[in-house]
């Protein structure tokens, strides 16, 4: 089943949640450049669209961001890209490589941690993400506006679905484990970077929206 819901003014959360307690999420930034954050699988391509289609029409989606190369990440972009051609990924090197490789036709925009970029009255930085089995280089964004990490799969909550966003302190919310990133020096730079941030909420990949605010 896939749900919508608005977690702050102008920012949404697409949930699919799975037997077994888990779920998957996609986030629409909705701003003068629309932007989604991961696109799911092609099996969860006809749900997804249906909930965006109800905040905005998909040809007025501007950018997807792809955190890295993983089917729920960026599976569906080859059907976003049929409602919509004119979609620019917003992705690392190594991703692109993947997506030209994959024979995803999209347009690429190459963004390096400590990149902005704005989508109109709020800009998305990237910070770096040591992602997959090969720890190539992904990318983490934050919204700065409204103080906003899009987590991918560094903190994955699992269980049944509460609401869709749940209360949280932050030095539980911001460990990262060895799970999540299994290189220690890899692993510390990247939690440093996270928690150097003012974070209100954590959007995370898998599970509730993380609030972090007192």
């Amino acid at each position: 089943m896939t749900q919508l819901d608005e977690i702050a003014a102008g920012l949404y959360r697409i949930n699919t949640a799975t037997e077994g307690g888990f779920s998957f999420n996609q986030y629409l930034i909705k701003d003068e450049k629309n932007t989604l954050v991961h696109t799911g699988s092609v099996p969860q391509f006809s749900g997804i669209v249906e909930k965006l289609s109800r905040v905005i029409n998909p040809s007025d989606l501007t950018y997807v961001f792809v955190s890295h190369f993983e089917s729920d990440e960026c599976g569906a972009l080859g059907e976003f890209l049929k409602l919509n051609p004119g979609i620019t990924a917003l992705c690392s090197a190594v991703t692109a490589r993947q997506l030209t490789g994959f024979g995803i036709p999209a347009k690429v925009e190459v963004v390096k941690p400590g990149d902005g970029l704005s989508i109109g009255r709020r800009e998305l930085r990237f910070i770096s993400y040591p992602s997959e089995m090969h720890l190539w280089e992904g990318l983490l964004a934050y919204e700065s506006k409204d103080k906003v990490l899009f987590s991918s799969d560094l903190f994955v909550v699992r269980g049944s679905e509460d609401p869709p966003v749940r209360k949280v302190r932050a030095a539980e919310a911001l460990t990262i484990t060895p799970r999540s990133i299994p290189a220690d020096d890899a692993r510390r730079k990247c939690e440093a970077e996270i928690r150097a941030l003012d974070i209100a909420l954590v959007a995370v990949g898998h599970g509730p929206v993380l609030d972090l605010r007192p």
